[in-house]
């Protein structure tokens, strides 16, 4: 191979179905390294067999691996954390535009330097996403911080409810975020106790969440936000961290008509111009990278 960089498989046995390997990334210059990224890996056989047929990853295996005929597949990468290196999670399915609603195989938390993560995005064709990247799971730490195009603070929930679908839309159209109910817009915790004696328990009152966010978006948002009461003092709050969708999320208005939101700064914005939507449409569904590449944005 000309690249510099190869993903290395040392099979340690396959069956008909799966293939058991320890997974390494090589470096070559002067002196080959080798990192080890995952021990006893176990991939299905025919995505085992598309990373070695895409020209990524050398096999070492005694006796020699036989492959089977190549199926169809795609490779998405979910992000946990970015800096000088990158850890991912690798996701398989067998097309694109099902790949994070029906991913069929996971090789979780791999570490790779970020250039070098990068050219395998690259040369994989992957589609990669910020799946827990920008997840604050602490109420106090996310005043200390304050709305940002990451975090946002609404009083309540049931005076709150068309704002919090605006955020959540947004969100899932845009980046990955947090939704605090239970804090002013000035970052002063008041707490929603008085809403949850209201519906008399507090998993009553978290379905009653889940089952409006449900209700007022289309399609169904996944992966679903994750939704979670804090304590803060004898206050509780409401934490729902939104991910990035892999299709177009609308919300539904009072009426049943969809419209769009995206995040910009820190406000949640209507979007009207139909080309907008379009682009929007078009990175979730073949991701920004593929789109740019192709032209279409």
């Amino acid at each position: 191979m000309r690249q510099q960089y190869s993903l290395v498989a040392v099979v340690t046995h396959w069956t008909e179905q799966a293939v058991v390997f320890d997974f390494y990334q090589e470096t070559r210059c002067e002196k080959a390294d080798r990192d080890l990224l995952k021990h006893q890996a176990v991939l299905p056989r025919h995505y085992f067999d598309y990373l070695l047929h895409s020209g990524v990853m050398e096999i070492e295996c005694d006796p020699p691996y036989i492959s089977a005929q190549v199926q169809p597949a795609s490779i998405g990468m979910n992000i946990r954390s970015l800096g000088s290196s990158v850890l991912f999670d690798m996701c398989f399915a067998p097309q694109t535009y099902k790949l994070w609603q029906n991913t069929d195989a996971v090789l979780e938390e791999l570490s790779l330097p970020a250039d070098t993560f990068e050219e395998y995005v690259y040369r994989l064709g992957a589609i990669s996403r910020f799946r827990y990247l920008g997840r604050v799971d602490d109420p106090v730490v996310a005043t200390q911080l304050g709305e940002n195009d990451m975090i946002e603070f609404k009083r309540d929930f049931l005076l709150s409810k068309s704002g919090i679908i605006k955020t959540i839309v947004a969100f899932a159209n845009s980046n990955n975020g947090n939704l605090f109910l239970g804090i002013t817009d000035e970052g002063v915790i008041t707490g929603i106790n008085h809403e949850i004696e209201q519906y008399g328990d507090p998993d009553k009152y978290i379905l009653a969440i889940t089952q409006y966010i449900q209700d007022k978006t289309s399609p169904l948002l996944s992966p679903f936000p994750k939704i979670s009461l804090k304590k803060v003092g004898d206050q509780y709050v409401v934490a729902i961290f939104v991910e990035v969708a892999s299709e177009l999320i609308c919300g539904l208005d009072k009426n049943g008509e969809k419209y769009v939101v995206i995040r910009t700064n820190n406000r949640s914005v209507i979007v009207k111009d139909p080309h907008q939507i379009g682009e929007i449409y078009v990175k979730r569904k073949l991701g920004s990278e593929i789109s740019r590449r192709l032209g279409l944005l």
